[in-house]
Order: structure tokens, then C-alpha cells, then sequence
């Protein structure tokens, strides 16, 4: 007798956000997601007992969970909404008012009419948003209901059905204030409450649900073989220049393998490549590091060289081969799983449920296969932000008529044990599940970028990388090495880069992107390039000065390098850069200074180092180095550090990777203050000639804390008047 099969496969993912040396993550994508659709699917297949499913689950995702629910992590917008509203400084306000709004507005903000009136009142539309003048329009109570309610609405529905205060606190629709600070951390218990008791549910997990894997950090993992490759599904694409790291795409994926077991308990039989992403290639490296059966869309098994009837050749499982290696493979119905991520939002739950079995009934009936396997694979996260009540009518919906129709759902891996595959795949195309091609992660001018910034990595690394990827017995800080460049491969930074997709984020996920790389280069104490302190989108960071062309004194100072506040008029003239009241609530990152200056005069230009410190003389903590990068068509490097005895601050840097020691010293001084003169001749710079400078702070070699780029151009005795007459 022939029975249908139906296998979900729900793809729970996110990058990696946090700054694996300094612990930072300034995304809170991992936590709130976590409360919501992670936990909701789980809880419901605890419901439906009998419904089999996957839930593939990202090890860079399992990461994040476990930090936040056994390590202590936080994220900057747990930080913001742990203070009390009646200590806000300003530029928390502006944070809050900038990101305490990144729902849904339909579903999950307009529901609450006072959080809805308090979107209205910011303004719909972050652009056209003057944020430092819209926060005089708040009080501390607006911003303690704000802190409340963003946290308040991420919470899915099996959080609420677990936790009746939930409900009842977003029942209130007061025009007033209506929280309290103890209600505020009332909220933030139970989401880490329910973060804990995630990871408890993936630990042990039902036995109606089997949990898969991705390649460690979510990489395009064919692009990683070989950029190349690209070629064969896009002939006509501009690559960069060519990139080839099996060695790191077969690390992805076997320490994807074992992170998820040392978390869940067990090997995953099965992965979902990023974003469906393979190639022939990739093969052997899921049969080395045993995995048993891939997914992805059936545009792929369409291109492959498979012939007949859609619904005789799609719903059957293959065995590809390549090089003497060979993984089963399953393909995903894209229609119907599309139904699902893009249009069943828009229909009365029990009218896209009734649609949904009607097109799986006629896609069954017009196939021959005995026991065919329908698989229908899609987000399982992001798309229910779009149905009423973050989709538990139209899930608990499915799942009922699933379990009345006669339909047989399995897991992916009991099919297969059942029913092998029967057919072979020997050339396997290459391609992803959007288009069965890779355009959305390469090809366009910021893509390219972001992957000749990886081949410089793997460039100037050389040696030192490879030799940490064939080591058998790394040490931790190279593993961290290892993670933080795998991290840097994600598939998310280049997903944002050129104009595909928009996000408010974009800057961000720059700046994480080369924060990664970066890391890299500290944790094998290597010198960072300066390439990588060139934002690859380019954008106006105004909270942290990004993006100005140049940064121009009103006129030319002439201080007395003593180290003391000689005067107000020795620095009135420099720009001011309030670095401290922009610094982060995070505390793993403490900041040193409160303000530095900068200002020049036709010799020399001049740094001023405040301490956020309320003492007499700055100080810096053995470990601690201050950088400064000076660079035109040179490259310098000065840092100040302190040897055991005494503080110095000297130009150095490896000769190899292009700096010069000039033979004079830097001009400087450090007692309540730090000041510092770099003269232009010393340094071969000439008027007209166009400078940047690089501020950094160091803490055991590693990098914590970069400022932005001062762009100049070295001034001639002229600048001043043009100055006056501007």
C-alpha cells in the first residue's frame, strides 16, 4: 500500500554576534528569538506528540543560548533595559528610542495600544527620526514602559502559556505608565527563565523530533572550497580575486558536528548546508565528518540531471557522489514550503491549513513512487512574526489536520531508514536554495569586498593559520582563532552587503563582520591590518563618528606636551570627540577615556587622552596598550604601554607587513592627561597629502576597543584663513 510522507524541517539559525575576545554582542537577535518561535516549536511538538518533525538547529546558535543561559552573557539592549529609566543618560534614550521599536508593527506592537502610541510618537519611520531632539518628548516613565513592552512582546506563546504574567501585564492598555522597575525585572527572570529551560528542551528532546545541524557558523560552505565555483551557476559573474580553504569549509563542518554534540547530547545524522548551499566538492566533507543525509531545494535536484515528472523525481531521496565519497540527499517542495514562509501569514489560519493539505492531497496523487517523501523545509523563525499570535493558530491548526488526515509525518532520517535511496546523483550542480545559484553572497561590488578582505586574512596569516587548522592538539586561544575567522565566513555579512536586502543594522553587521576578522589576526599575535578598519558599507555611524570625510579644527593649536590641562584655550581650538558618553553599557568592555581631542598646526598634528576616571593621573593596567595607526601611502604605529617600571610610548611595528620606524621619537606626556605630538616632517607627510589616524586600545594583545577613522588633510599656512572665511 502506498503512504504519503511528509517530513518538516524547520531551520532555526542565527550569526554570531559576539565578540568572542571580549564577550561583547551589541545584537539581541539569539535571546529574543530564543523566547519566541526556538521555544514555541519545541513546546509545541511536546503538545503534539505524535507529529514527527526536524528542527535543525545552528551551532553558532547553540553557542549564543548556552552563553546566555549557563556563561552570563548578556547582549547591549539587556544592558539598556536593565537600567532604571530614571537614569538614562541621553544617549541611552537615543538607543532606546533607535532600536526598542524592531518588532513587527502589525502584530506585535499595534496590539497594545499603549506601546502603539509610543511608536506613533517616535515616528514609523527611523529615517526621518531626529533622535536626539525626539527624546525630550519622553519621560522616564515613557521609557520604562518602552523597555518593558519591547522585551514584553518577543515572548512567543508557549512562554505565555507557561507564564501567565506575561499576558496579564501586556492585558494592561492604560493610556498611562504602566510598569514598575520591579515589573521590568520581573520580565527579564522570566526571559532568561525560559532561555534556560530552551536549552533544557534541545537537550532532551522528544522523540517525535529529530534535531539536525549546519556547518558551524553557517557559511556558504562551496564558496569557502573555492570562490570560483560561483562560475559554474553564474558564468557571467564578477568574482573577486580567487579564494580556496577546503581545509577551513571541512573545520565548518566537523566542528559543527562535535560543538553540537558536546551540546545536545548526541551526533546530528543530518545537516541543512547554509541556505542549501553545496556542490559536489562538499561531499567528501560530509561523509568524513559523518553525516549521514543533506537537504536542500529541489531547484538543485531539478539541475542535476534528473529527468521525468516533478512530483516522481522530487519526492524520493538520492545518493550523490563525488570522488569516491557519496551522502543520501533529500529536496525540499518549494511551493509549499514557501506557502508556508511567505504567503499563509496573509490567510485566516484555517483557510491556509485547508489549502495546505488540499496542495499536499494533489501533489501525492499526481506521483507514482511508492511511499513518497514530501520534505517541506523552510525558516522556522522569522516568518511567524507575521501570523496572529506569532502563528500558533495556523501551527496547532496543521498539526491537528496532519494528525486527522492519514498523512504519515516522519522524521528525515527514520524515512531514509525505511526507505533508502534507490537513484544516484553523479553531478551534483552547484547552487543555493534562492535561484540554485550564489548571487545573494557574491558577485556585487561590497560582497567582493567582504571576500578579498577574507583572502587578505588568509594572505597575510599565512602560514600561521594553515598550520592551526591541521593541528590535531590547538591550544584554546587558537581554537578561538579558528572560530572567530569561521564566524567571519557566516553567511549573513555578505547576505546584507550592496543593496539585496535593507536593514537598520547593515553598519553593524560590518562592523561585527571585521571585528572577527580582526580578532583573528590579535589571537595569533599577528599585527591587525590596516585594511580592516575600513568599513566595507558605507554608512553615518553619528553615535560613534563613522563616516566623516574630514575632521577639521576651527583653527591651529599649539599645546605644551606636558601631560596637565595647561589652559582652556591650549585645546579650544581641537575637535572633541566624547568617546565615554557613547561607550556601551556593557561592562566586559569598561572604557578608559571620556573625551580625546584632536587638533594640528602646520608642523605637527596633536591627541588629547581624558580619563573616564575621577583621578589624578591616567593610568593604564599592565595589559593595557594604547595604539595609535598612522597611515597616507605609509604606515606607522605608535603605542604606549608600560614595561613593569615605567610608561612608553614608542613607533614600532613588523617591518614585513609595511611599517616604518621613523628615527624620531613621539612627543608625548601622560599624567592627568595623555598628550602626544606627531610631527609631520618626521613622518615624510606634506601638505595637501590626505591622513588618517586610527585610535585602539589593547588588553593582553587582544584588541577591545577601536575608535573612528580622523580623515585630515596636513594644513598650510593657509588653512586658517580659509577656515575664517567658511
Amino acid at each position: 500500500m502506498t503512504t504519503p510522507h511528509i517530513a518538516f524541517l524547520w531551520h532555526m539559525h542565527q550569526p554570531y554576534y559576539r565578540n568572542m575576545v571580549t564577550k561583547d554582542s551589541i545584537q539581541p537577535w539569539a535571546r529574543l528569538h530564543g523566547i519566541h518561535s526556538y521555544y514555541d516549536m519545541l513546546g509545541l511538538y511536546e503538545d503534539f506528540g505524535d507529529i514527527q518533525c526536524d528542527i535543525n538547529f545552528v551551532p553558532s546558535l547553540l553557542k549564543q543560548l548556552k552563553e546566555y543561559a549557563e556563561d552570563g552573557l548578556t547582549d547591549k539592549f539587556l544592558e539598556v533595559s536593565r537600567i532604571n529609566a530614571k537614569e538614562l543618560s541621553a544617549d541611552q534614550m537615543v538607543f532606546i528610542l533607535r532600536n526598542f521599536f524592531m518588532a513587527n508593527p502589525d502584530k506585535m506592537i499595534k496590539p497594545y495600544p499603549r506601546y502603539w502610541k509610543l511608536y506613533q510618537r517616535r515616528g514609523e519611520d527611523p529615517a526621518k527620526i531626529d533622535f536626539e531632539d525626539a527624546i525630550r518628548f519622553f519621560s522616564w516613565k515613557d521609557y520604562l514602559d518602552i523597555q518593558v513592552y519591547y522585551n514584553l512582546v518577543w515572548f512567543g506563546f508557549k512562554a505565555r502559556e507557561e507564564f501567565p504574567e506575561i499576558n496579564r501585564m501586556l492585558s494592561l492598555t492604560a493610556s498611562g505608565s504602566l510598569f514598575t522597575e520591579d515589573d521590568k525585572y520581573r520580565v527579564l527572570a522570566m526571559q532568561m527563565a525560559v532561555i534556560k529551560r530552551l536549552l533544557y528542551k534541545i537537550r532532551n528532546c522528544p522523540k517525535n523530533v529529530e534535531l539536525t545541524a549546519t556547518p558551524f557558523f553557517h557559511p556558504i560552505l562551496p564558496l569557502l572550497i573555492d570562490t570560483d565555483i560561483a562560475k559554474r551557476c553564474m558564468p557571467d559573474v564578477k568574482l573577486p580575486k580567487r579564494l580556496q580553504m577546503p581545509d577551513h569549509a571541512f573545520f565548518q563542518v566537523q566542528h559543527g558536528v562535535t560543538f553540537f554534540e558536546n551540546i545536545v547530547g548526541r551526533l546530528p545524522n543530518g545537516m541543512w548546508p547554509a541556505e542549501g548551499s553545496v556542490c559536489p566538492e562538499a561531499i567528501p566533507l560530509f561523509e568524513k565528518a559523518g553525516v549521514k543525509w543533506i537537504a536542500t531545494d529541489e531547484g538543485i535536484l531539478a539541475k542535476s540531471g534528473v529527468k521525468g515528472k516533478r512530483e516522481d523525481y522530487l519526492y524520493q531521496p538520492y545518493t550523490a557522489e563525488h570522488d569516491g565519497s557519496n551522502i543520501t540527499m533529500v529536496f525540499r517542495d518549494r511551493e509549499i514550503s514557501d506557502l508556508i514562509g511567505f504567503s499563509y501569514a496573509k490567510m485566516n489560519g484555517d483557510d491556509a491549513v485547508n489549502d495546505f493539505l488540499s496542495k499536499f492531497s494533489a501533489s501525492f496523487s499526481m506521483t507514482n513512487l511508492e511511499n513518497p517523501l514530501i520534505t517541506v523545509l523552510l525558516d522556522g523563525e522569522n516568518a511567524w512574526e507575521h501570523y496572529e499570535e506569532n502563528g500558533k493558530k495556523f501551527l496547532t491548526s496543521l498539526l491537528s489536520g496532519l494528525r486527522k488526515s492519514g498523512i504519515k509525518t516522519t522524521t528525515i532520517s527514520s524515512y531514509l531508514a525505511e526507505h533508502p535511496p534507490k537513484n544516484k546523483i553523479t553531478k551534483l550542480h552547484s547552487g543555493s536554495w534562492i535561484d540554485s545559484n550564489y548571487r545573494i553572497w557574491i558577485g556585487k561590488d561590497q560582497k567582493n569586498q567582504a571576500w578579498g578582505y577574507v583572502k587578505r586574512t588568509v594572505d597575510e596569516l599565512g602560514k600561521k593559520l594553515s598550520a592551526v587548522l591541521r593541528k590535531d592538539d590547538r591550544s584554546a586561544k587558537e581554537l578561538l582563532a579558528l572560530e572567530t575567522f569561521g564566524a567571519a565566513c557566516g553567511s549573513d555579512w555578505f547576505w546584507w552587503f550592496d543593496d539585496d536586502f535593507q536593514s537598520e543594522f547593515k553598519s553593524d553587521f560590518d562592523k561585527i563582520f571585521r571585528m572577527h576578522l580582526k580578532n583573528v589576526f590579535s589571537l595569533l599575535s599577528c599585527d591587525i591590518p590596516l585594511f580592516l578598519y575600513e568599513p566595507i558599507h558605507h554608512y553615518k555611524d553619528k553615535e560613534n563618528g563613522h563616516a566623516q570625510d574630514q575632521i577639521l579644527p576651527q583653527a591651529f593649536i599649539y599645546p605644551v606636551i606636558d601631560g596637565y590641562k595647561t589652559s582652556f584655550f591650549e585645546w579650544s581650538n581641537a575637535v572633541k570627540l566624547d568617546v565615554g558618553r557613547h561607550r556601551g553599557p556593557m561592562g566586559q568592555t569598561e572604557e578608559l577615556f571620556e573625551t580625546i581631542y584632536f587638533g594640528f598646526n602646520t608642523e605637527a598634528f596633536f591627541l588629547r587622552f581624558d580619563s573616564l576616571k575621577k583621578e589624578p593621573t591616567l593610568t593604564l593596567s599592565d595589559n593595557e596598550e594604547i595604539v595609535v595607526y598612522i597611515h597616507n601611502k605609509q604606515k606607522f604605529k605608535a603605542h604606549l604601554f608600560h614595561d613593569g617600571s615605567q610608561y612608553k610610548m614608542e613607533y614600532s611595528g613588523n617591518q614585513e607587513d609595511g611599517y616604518i620606524i621613523p628615527n624620531s621619537a613621539v612627543n608625548w606626556s601622560m599624567n592627568a592627561v595623555l598628550e602626544a605630538g606627531f610631527n609631520f616632517k618626521d613622518l615624510s607627510f606634506n601638505p595637501g597629502e590626505k591622513i588618517t589616524v586610527i585610535i585602539t586600545v589593547f588588553r593582553g594583545g587582544l584588541e577591545v576597543r577601536h575608535y573612528s577613522h580622523i580623515h585630515f588633510i596636513v594644513p598650510d599656512e593657509t588653512y586658517e584663513r580659509q577656515m575664517w572665511s567658511v
